[in-house]
């Protein structure tokens, strides 16, 4: 197959449709890398959504720079000196309440917060915009490291179905080495991820607790079967297999995510009433009520999946022609 009809959109879409049970996995758990450090450093996933819109419009500010010097460093370690030689352009606070999917109150009042904890700074003429302090750089070199190799780990996995020769430390090394390249449009793809869901549940936190009973469930199914597209998302599950054993607890959920045991509980209560999860009456843990995913009008669970599937190929195209 010729290169780039094996790297576009489409082809790449496809893949992932046909492997689905198979690839999910890892996506889910570089979703659930990415929102629980997104989480831990801000406590908030609506404010820490914010922070991703600045965020992605600052390493566009430090890709412009490349336009003028095609030697320019984008690597994240240069990333602490480029950041701070950019400016920033001003956003009204309706542009970013569109660009999150937050309600225009619920932003302003965010910012506001965000401001008061010094995530976000004000500048000149009430300019807002993000510029990690120079105390978090360990922290925060720390938690992208983590994200890029679970990144990584995916486009590794992407790869290997659509019969790439690349490992992983070349992927994770190009990604470092022209992190502002890639975080640029791995940051616009969060945010088209995350307004979606945002969008759908309302709730953030309950899309990070969800992603868990997910991962759960998916790591269950590949041992268990063999698995296909067909398998997952029309609902089949073998008589042979229960479903109850692919089960989580809240207190596994907060040690992953880092939202508190009780919150845990209480939005894995919200998930049982609208008939996404289930709870074992014996064991109190949760599981996914699989067979009602197609017919559940509270989350539009298959939709969602499907949507994140083409979401991500868009990105996913741009970065392995861009390593390949």
């Amino acid at each position: 197959m010729d290169r780039n009809v094996k790297l576009d959109k489409t082809n790449i879409e496809k893949v992932l449709n046909d492997n689905f049970v198979k690839l999910m996995p890892t996506f889910y758990e570089m979703q659930s890398t990415f929102l629980s450090g997104i989480y831990k450093r801000y406590g908030d996933l609506e404010g820490g959504n914010i922070v991703i819109f600045f965020a992605r419009d600052l390493h566009l500010e430090i890709l412009r720079k490349r336009e003028n010097d095609l030697n320019f460093n984008l690597s994240l370690d240069n990333f602490w000196n480029n950041h701070k030689d950019v400016e920033q352009e001003k956003k009204k606070i309706i542009y970013i309440s569109e660009q999150t999917g937050l309600a225009k109150e619920t932003t302003r009042r965010k910012l506001i917060s965000l401001v008061k904890k010094k995530h976000i700074k004000k500048g000149d003429k009430n300019k807002l915009f993000w510029e990690p302090a120079s105390e978090f750089k360990e922290s925060y070199i720390k938690i992208i490291e983590e994200q890029i190799s679970s990144l990584s780990k995916f486009i590794y996995e992407q790869g290997r179905f659509l019969e790439l020769n690349l490992s992983y430390s070349k992927i994770y090394r190009e990604i470092k080495e022209n992190y502002s390249f890639f975080w640029y449009h791995y940051l616009t793809f969060q945010l088209d991820y995350i307004r979606y869901w945002q969008e759908q549940l309302r709730d953030l936190e309950m899309l990070l607790i969800g992603l868990q009973t997910q991962i759960q469930t998916l790591h269950f199914l590949r041992k268990k079967t063999s698995g296909d597209f067909d398998f997952f998302f029309l609902n089949k599950v073998p008589k042979s297999i229960n479903i109850k054993d692919a089960n989580i607890s809240a207190t596994s959920i907060s040690e992953i995510t880092g939202i508190p045991r009780a919150t845990c509980i209480r939005k894995l209560e919200r998930f049982v009433k609208m008939k996404f999860l289930d709870k074992d009456k014996f064991s109190k843990r949760y599981f996914l009520l699989l067979n009602q995913l197609n017919t559940n009008p509270s989350i539009p669970a298959t939709e969602g999946m499907k949507r994140s599937i083409s979401i991500f190929s868009k990105f996913s195209s741009t970065i392995l022609k861009s390593i390949y």
